[in-house]
């Protein structure tokens, strides 16, 4: 296989679709050397490092959907308004994570994290995943909904802040080519934040730097989509997205929603599979 580059969008619950995507990766033996991926496409990607086909299933369908996911209960618990700790706690009671398989993978996954001091998206690779998962929490930690974690010292959040899609990491890796996994449909167009979105980023982290960064983050993701779009003119880019609308947001946690964009996710890339291997260049 070429050198090539696996970037994973967040998106919350919607990464399910993701999820059903390298389903079918892994049922093909399809493994990509090297992935990157923030907030809840970290979370997925564990899940194909590691090569754990039915821990997927369950972190993109099965997880987000037990009650007290999001709101009450998760702030009184844990303080976050999505429940981290929770959701990662039934993923492992149900199939937990095999940390020798995912140390000992020949695909290198990096998470990306907004570092909270320097304001600057930094990328670890899986070897810095422990039994606390720590590192992994704190890339699915949400700006505003969910409070920051600390690793190694310095407080950390999700890196979509910056980084929504971290296809500039996969080209700083040197890959020739990359597979973008979106969570968005075709035509997504992100607004600028509202104000309200904004008071609140100042009144909770009283930090202009994390402000401005909200503003811009429209701008940026943009760019980034801009990059990828020149790339694939170039054929170094192929991307897989939903091509249905099928009601789901990034707070779904119905499982008669889920399930079918998993499945979504999961048909989608079956029917491209012929020329998923020959942009990768597998015989």
């Amino acid at each position: 296989m070429i050198q090539a580059g696996l970037v994973c969008e967040g998106g919350g619950t919607k990464a399910a679709y993701s999820a059903g995507a390298l389903k079918c990766f892994l049922e093909h033996k399809i493994y990509v050397p090297y992935c990157v991926g923030i907030s809840a496409g970290s979370e997925i990607l564990l899940s194909y490092t590691s090569r754990q086909m039915y821990r997927m299933e369950v972190t993109g369908i099965e997880a987000p959907c037990q009650k007290g996911v999001v709101g009450l209960r998760p702030f009184l618990k844990e303080r976050n308004i999505f429940g981290i700790e929770a959701t990662n706690d039934f993923i492992e009671s149900k199939a937990p994570l095999d940390f020798k398989a995912l140390k000992e993978s020949t695909t290198t996954m990096e998470i990306g994290l907004y570092n909270m001091e320097t304001h600057q998206v930094e990328y670890y690779d899986q070897s810095y995943v422990d039994q606390s998962q720590t590192l992994i929490k704190a890339s699915c930690a949400l700006l505003i909904l969910c409070r920051p974690y600390m690793f190694r010292g310095i407080q950390y959040m999700d890196a979509g802040l910056i980084d929504m899609i971290s296809i500039h990491q996969s080209i700083r890796h040197g890959n020739q080519k990359h597979i973008i996994v979106s969570t968005k449909e075709e035509g997504y167009v992100r607004k600028p934040a509202p104000s309200y979105q904004l008071k609140l980023a100042k009144w909770l982290y009283k930090d202009e730097q994390i402000v401005e960064d909200l503003k811009k983050r429209h701008e940026r993701y943009n760019e980034q989509w801009n990059t990828i779009h020149a790339l694939e003119q170039e054929g170094k880019a192929l991307v897989l997205r939903p091509h249905k609308d099928l009601g789901v947001t990034r707070y779904t946690t119905d499982p008669k929603k889920l399930r079918p964009w998993f499945q979504l996710g999961y048909d989608e890339t079956l029917e491209r599979l012929d020329q998923i291997k020959e942009f990768l260049e597998i015989e």
